[in-house]
């Protein structure tokens, strides 16, 4: 049976240019301490952490098996709060995987009132209904292209978004893994970038355009740590972690065991995988 998939963007319309997105400007936010990584089961969902350790923005507000909260849908609403006074924060959707929103269509629908900021890509029935439910949704516009856009959090500190494959109308079939948006996050000192951290979706490292050329403090596993998605361009796209880097499994992903093993020697042992985070905070926190 044939898929049936639609454009993203006949639901969601198209930002005039990255001046559309607000992300920062309701906000009283001066400083990007770091992120929280929680767990959400199968899916992703980082919080970027202002001055005072609160969430200002999410990177996915995904959730789908094994979910925490399963047994009480109406914990995530306080475990992910979606308000930072009485100010709604923004969401950056990496692509349309139910993995990486379901939180906000199934047990917290109050998200869909944040500014999300998505790709453009063709999507499933499902994700162009949780589309339809969003306020203020914008496609990350496709005028930019790969080139990262910036946005400055205080002096330090930067957030930067790039879609990592322009849309193909054409191609009904195009990996939403590799053609959504990438987001780094940029420390710097007296103009001098420092480190960086990685957020990168489902995409694969070698698939993100412009990565920053320094150490990375933190990254969060692409495709869940899965070894299938491994290629032999990862090694060197993720070379050179600084002396404190931390990586973070985002889900138990069937391969997520073998696959660490490719992280060696750099990135073994500071590893955290999230469900083992569930008898506690059911979080973990990643300072620069």
């Amino acid at each position: 049976m044939p898929r049936i998939l639609d454009d993203i963007g006949r639901t969601v319309s198209e930002a005039v240019s990255p001046t559309d997105v607000t992300l920062l400007d309701r906000l009283r936010t001066t400083e990007l301490r770091g992120i929280r990584v929680f767990d959400v089961g199968q899916g992703d969902c980082i919080g970027l952490l202002d001055q005072d350790d609160h969430v200002f923005c999410y990177v996915d507000y995904g959730g789908l098996a094994n979910h925490p909260d399963a047994a009480m849908p109406s914990d995530t609403a306080t475990r992910l709060p979606v308000q930072l006074g009485n100010r709604f924060v923004s969401i950056i959707l990496t692509h349309w995987d139910k993995d990486h929103y379901y939180s906000a269509y199934k047990k917290n629908p109050a998200a869909g009132a944040c500014e999300w900021i998505v790709p453009r890509q063709w999507a499933s029935p499902h994700a162009v209904s949780m589309a339809a439910r969003l306020k203020n949704g914008k496609c990350w516009p496709e005028s930019v292209g790969a080139t990262p856009t910036a946005f400055a959090v205080g002096p330090d500190h930067e957030i930067e978004i790039r879609k990592c494959q322009p849309f193909n109308r054409k191609d009904s079939n195009q990996d939403r893994n590799s053609s959504g948006l990438a987001v780094t996050l940029r420390l710097s000192t007296k103009g001098r970038l420092v480190s960086y951290m990685l957020l990168p979706g489902d995409c694969h490292y070698d698939g993100i355009p412009a990565r920053p050329l320094a150490p990375i403090r933190a990254l969060v596993a692409y495709h869940h740590g899965s070894k299938t998605d491994w290629t032999t361009h990862t090694a060197p796209a993720i070379a050179a972690p600084t002396p404190n880097h931390a990586l973070v499994y985002s889900y138990g992903h069937p391969k997520w065991t073998p696959a660490i093993a490719n992280y060696s020697p750099d990135w073994d042992p500071p590893a955290t995988h999230t469900p083992s985070l569930r008898a506690g905070r059911g979080f973990v926190d990643v300072p620069w």
